[in-house]
């Protein structure tokens, strides 16, 4: 199992285009990447990629996910 954002970065790597949270949940469901009991586990990824992306720049790493709005997120590297 990956953890979600793990999962969504693979996704989006896969995909090679942005996408809602709902279809990253959905597509890292069925795929097995990860198992979620939550009720709402498109919002705890929202949640957590802006967490990783804060403790990634309070760490001077490269941030690796960036919001389009409304629920759709990219990869940064697509933005170089």
């Amino acid at each position: 199992m990956l953890s979600k954002t793990e999962a969504a970065y693979k996704i989006l790597k896969d995909y090679k285009k942005p996408l809602h949270v709902k279809d990253i949940i959905e597509i890292a469901i069925k795929k097995g990447l990860i198992i979620t009991k939550g009720k709402t586990p498109e919002a705890t990824l929202r949640v957590d990629m802006s967490l990783e992306n804060k403790r990634r720049k309070k760490q001077k790493k490269e941030i690796r996910f960036y919001p389009l709005g409304e629920g759709v997120w990219g990869l940064t590297k697509w933005k170089k």
